[in-house]
């Protein structure tokens, strides 16, 4: 039996049919389209309507990303310590054997990078901490960082930008060590004396120790500043070839181990640092070369207590954040990660298949923008004891419905700056810094960032203490000085005497409230690009399930709001940043030398302690532990 024929002229009927029908069906889904895609339309922000960008479908390949690196990623039964140099975390690692707390531990360190580290830490200098107890469930936070003199006025350096980077008026009150003794004496495990947590490093200073590769690459850009300072900076002079030490060369510091010692020795080292002999000695010396500090200034710093720090509780899961606020940007930091974490929670992504998440280029476009809508309230932010409103900021900044805010207006493609914050005032650059981060036996968590600011600080240092000074009066902001790119400065980081600057420490512990225990400790040093360095591997061992050190490995795009340009270090896959300049709209720039630098510890789903020190610090540094 053959097929079922029609007549000549109704198939001509059905034909016509066929073709209106399909013509109709067209009509109708282009109509559809229009209005589904009108109806969800952005514009820029003058008002011309955004091409989207149909992302979703185009992002099934694998980016090439690079190889691991070849730093070290400890795995510990109890306890961890990581920091910017190798023989503080051995250091850290003893005081926490002889029964010492996580205090102990990243106090002993501390003292330990200041001389293994000098172009970054020191007693000279402040730091800013965050501590979990374990016993208690609760975090604390600490802020010990270096305060603007008595004499110092608003626009003091007016004009003369570089007088708040070099020299004797660079410097601010130093609370180093104000902190280190209130921690110790408040927090302490009462099982290390004092001397106990000093006598490691005046070893190493009065023995030697040898320059690392990163500081003998700061010694050699500095060499032209130490030339005009000699004798002043002669610790840093090779006596024999006099030139800077090098790489490898063994250096000692006589002058600060006998500083140290005086320390350790003392009853009240407090009384003696900053209202004693020490305190006159450094007075004097910084008074007579024309500085403004006083004794008076030293006499009444105190370091600051934060009870009740700033909580981000359960931002992913039962994974609560803590930290201090400003002048710590961790207000700024926990931002970036809250909007991140909730807009990619169980996302599976629309890269390639075997990589979801990891290879979906909006996933990167999203963060982008994220750190945008961040850096831009950073700017608003100042000392809360002089910033009513920094404070209420900060605090808004750690809600659940400020970040899903965030996360909801994220654009499908970049804005100018205007769309991010209202306001044209510009982030203050601030530099330098170490950081160590903690977890002990107990379930204690400490992470601790220290800074003099700049390399080498003020570029002086005591002729008779061995003390590096810090510059910390260059991270304040000063009145009708730009930033080289058009924006003004911002009024909440002016310098007031007594005021802390604003700062880009971000340190920071992460627990679960349900069973009170510590997930993450974490923090960073290099300036402006703490916060994003420390929110890229927190968001990367959440949304990507990585180690903690393919998290810190992993290339880094740092956008700050001003200048309104994204950089990325020189490994990140170049085909990812051409999806994202054509498909996003975003603007980049390279920058080699990336100075984010993380130090990172993770208690794994095994119950493992996991730890890692950034490779790109290039200090002979390994994460120690038992």
């Amino acid at each position: 039996m053959g097929f079922q024929s029609y007549p000549q002229k109704d198939r001509h009927l059905l034909r016509r049919l066929f073709l209106q029908l399909c013509i109709g069906m067209a009509v109708v889904i282009a109509l559809v389209t229009i209005i589904f895609v009108m109806a969800g339309l952005p514009t820029f922000s003058d008002g011309s309507p955004i091409q989207r960008t149909m992302w979703k479908n185009n992002a099934k390949h694998r980016y090439e990303w690079p190889l691991p690196a070849n730093s070290l990623l400890g795995k510990f039964e109890k306890a961890a310590v990581t920091c910017d140099h190798g023989f503080c975390n051995e250091i850290g690692r003893d005081i926490l054997i002889k029964g010492g707390n996580a205090i102990d531990s990243s106090i002993a360190s501390l003292f330990c990078l200041g001389v293994t580290n000098p172009q970054s830490s020191g007693i000279g200098g402040g730091f800013i901490m965050t501590v979990y107890n374990r016993t208690l469930g609760k975090c604390l936070a600490l802020d010990a960082r270096e305060t603007a003199p008595a004499k110092a006025v608003e626009d003091m350096f007016k004009g003369n930008s570089n007088g708040s980077k070099y020299g004797w008026n660079a410097i601010a009150t130093p609370g180093e060590l104000h902190g280190y003794r209130f921690a110790w004496e408040n927090w302490g495990s009462g099982l290390v004396s004092w001397k106990e947590l000093i006598q490691p490093s005046i070893d190493l200073a009065r023995n030697g120790v040898p320059v690392s590769e990163y500081l003998a690459y700061v010694l050699e850009k500095k060499e032209w500043h130490f030339n005009l300072t000699t004798p002043n900076m002669d610790d840093w002079i090779n006596p024999e070839t006099k030139r800077v030490w090098k790489f490898g060369d063994i250096i000692k510091r006589n002058k600060l181990a006998d500083t140290l010692e005086r320390i350790a020795n003392s009853e009240d080292p407090i009384k003696d640092f900053y209202e004693g002999e020490l305190a006159e000695i450094m007075v004097d010396e910084i008074q007579k070369a024309g500085g403004i500090m006083s004794k008076e200034d030293l006499k009444n710093y105190r370091p600051k207590l934060y009870e009740t720090p700033l909580i981000r509780s359960r931002f992913y899961e039962n994974l609560t954040m803590c930290g201090p606020p400003p002048p710590s940007s961790f207000a700024i930091t926990q931002n970036i990660i809250s909007v991140m974490t909730s807009k990619f929670y169980n996302y599976t992504g629309n890269g390639a298949p075997a990589d979801g998440v990891y290879s979906d280029t909006y996933f990167y476009h999203a963060l982008i923008e994220a750190q945008k809508f961040a850096y831009a309230k950073r700017t608003l932010m100042g000392d809360v004891d002089f910033e009513e409103g920094s404070k209420l900021l900060a605090e808004n900044m750690t809600t659940a419905e400020y970040n899903r805010y965030i996360a909801e207006i994220i654009p499908d493609f970049a804005q100018d700056t205007s769309f991010y914050g209202l306001n044209d005032t510009a982030t203050k650059e601030d530099h330098g810094t170490s950081h160590v981060s903690v977890l002990d036996q107990f379930g204690n968590g400490v992470s601790a960032t220290s800074t003099v600011n700049r390399w080498m600080g003020a570029g002086v240092q005591s002729p008779a203490l061995g003390i590096v000074w810090n510059d910390e009066m260059d991270d304040f902001s000063t009145p009708g000085q730009d930033n080289g790119f058009g924006f003004a400065p911002s009024p909440e980081n002016f310098i007031k005497p007594g005021k802390r600057p604003m700062s880009s420490m971000s340190p920071m512990v992460i627990y679960d409230e349900e069973t009170l225990d510590v997930k993450m400790v974490i923090g960073a040093s290099g300036g402006s690009k703490i916060i994003s360095a420390v929110a890229k591997p927190v968001i990367r061992v959440l949304c990507f399930n990585e180690t903690i050190k393919q998290a810190i490995d992993a290339p880094i795009f740092h956008n700050q709001y001003t200048p309104d340009v994204t950089q990325y270090e020189d490994n990140m896959p170049l085909e990812l940043i051409h999806d994202l300049e054509n498909k996003f709209g975003q603007k980049f720039k390279p920058t080699g030398g990336f100075e984010g630098i993380v130090q990172g510890i993770v208690v794994g789903n095994d119950g493992k302690i996991y730890a890692n020190g950034d490779y790109r610090r290039k200090t002979q540094q390994h994460p120690e532990g038992f």
